[in-house]
């Protein structure tokens, strides 16, 4: 069983299962499925946090939040007189690089059981 937002997303989760997959492979199948059946749940051109615990019981978390731009300045929101500005808050110097895609993968490679391209089916 995989339960979410999306009738649709929770039922690819339970396919990987089905087809011999783990838990994690079939937390990346709803991640991704989640991109495309409810966005506002789930998105690539987000971030996240996954916990993991494991059968035997080892636990590990990945962090795949948003990140600044390599090009991303300390000082980058600050005016010449060295006061925050609305930069962080407004327009395109607000977002970050979307981690989601990187964290999903990464926690299949890891912890999968499964290639990326059958979870992605």
């Amino acid at each position: 069983m995989a339960v979410s937002n999306s009738r649709e997303a929770s039922s690819a989760a339970a396919d990987i299962m089905k087809q011999g997959g783990n838990a994690v492979d079939a937390a990346v199948a709803l991640g991704f499925a989640l991109a495309v059946a409810w966005p506002e749940a789930g998105n690539i051109g987000g971030g996240g946090y996954t916990v993991v615990r494991m059968a035997d019981g080892r636990t590990a978390a990945i962090d795949y939040r948003e990140v600044a731009p390599l090009a991303a300045t300390r000082d980058m929101y600050l005016d010449a007189n060295g006061k925050l500005t609305d930069k962080s808050i407004y327009g395109h110097l607000a977002s970050g690089v979307p981690g989601a895609v990187a964290g999903l993968t990464a926690l299949l490679e890891r912890y999968g059981t499964m290639p990326l391209s059958t979870v992605m089916q």
